[in-house]
């Protein structure tokens, strides 16, 4: 039976803590390219910014320096104990953020509230991507920008040498793919902002090269190959030789990995409703 990743509920999750640190450890990961991306946005003082999804808020606290003087910044996510982390976060930061329990579907305000508003590997985790862009929109103001930034994980990569490993492999694919809610999300983007009626929408496309300190931890390894052992779909001798082998190519300067990410923006028509 595969394993749910947990983010889809992470207050019903016995691993609330470890998806909080995942975040955390991604967050800083990708901190290079989330920064090129406030860049496109072109958020800047006196912005109003909402992160849908803002997990446990390190994004948040650093949208504040960029939006002020004079801007604000908010912050949902349907996880209390995210939100609670994320108010820390602000408070040990000095700053000042509007936070929400709330999830993507049902936003807290009024229509035309922001000037960017941003979902980061979020829509990986819903089931309904089209309603949850459609809210993004609603509560975005006229000429101002959406961005959603989630991968394809039909898409990342990893290179084995023997045919035990690759067969692990491709099991530990299976039950990725399995685990989340809407897995190839990020190559369906530009197709919904456009159907969703943003104008001017802009794709980038990055590739993440993964070491294998991060790989257990990004992919959820561990819990897949619990997973597929507890399905008989690999014996617990064949998972301790993959890790092994995956170990033994690290050693040697040759263990290689990547996953693909998509940053998609879109504008709200100036004469949209």
């Amino acid at each position: 039976m595969t394993q749910s990743t947990g983010f889809s509920s992470v207050d019903d999750s016995a691993r609330a803590g470890q998806l909080i640190d995942y975040l955390a450890r991604l967050a800083d990961r990708l901190a290079d390219m989330r920064r090129m991306d406030f860049s496109r946005l072109k958020i800047g003082p006196g912005a109003a910014v909402l992160d849908v999804g803002c997990g446990a808020g390190e994004v948040c606290v650093e949208l504040v320096h960029r939006v002020q003087p004079g801007g604000r910044v908010c912050g949902v996510d349907p996880s209390s104990a995210m939100i609670d982390t994320a108010r820390r976060a602000a408070d040990g930061a000095g700053v000042t953020v509007e936070h929400h329990v709330a999830g993507a579907y049902e936003l807290p305000f009024p229509d035309a509230s922001f000037d960017v508003v941003r979902a980061e590997r979020v829509f990986q985790h819903i089931d309904d991507a089209g309603r949850a862009l459609a809210e993004m929109i609603r509560v975005t103001r006229r000429g101002g920008h959406v961005m959603v930034i989630d991968p394809d994980h039909s898409q990342w990569a990893l290179a084995v040498e023997t045919p035990l490993a690759t067969r692990v492999l491709e099991i530990v694919r299976g039950q990725l793919l399995r685990s989340i809610a809407n897995p190839r999300i990020g190559t369906r983007l530009r197709g919904l902002f456009r159907n969703a009626g943003l104008v001017d929408v802009d794709v980038v496309a990055r590739v993440l090269d993964v070491s294998w300190q991060d790989f257990g931890a990004v992919f959820f390894l561990p819990m897949h190959l619990q997973s597929a052992t507890a399905a008989r779909e690999i014996t617990t001798g064949e998972a301790e030789q993959f890790v092994a082998e995956m170990e033994a190519l690290d050693a040697d300067g040759r263990f290689t990995a990547t996953a693909v990410g998509y940053s998609v923006m879109g504008t709200k028509c100036s004469d949209a409703a």
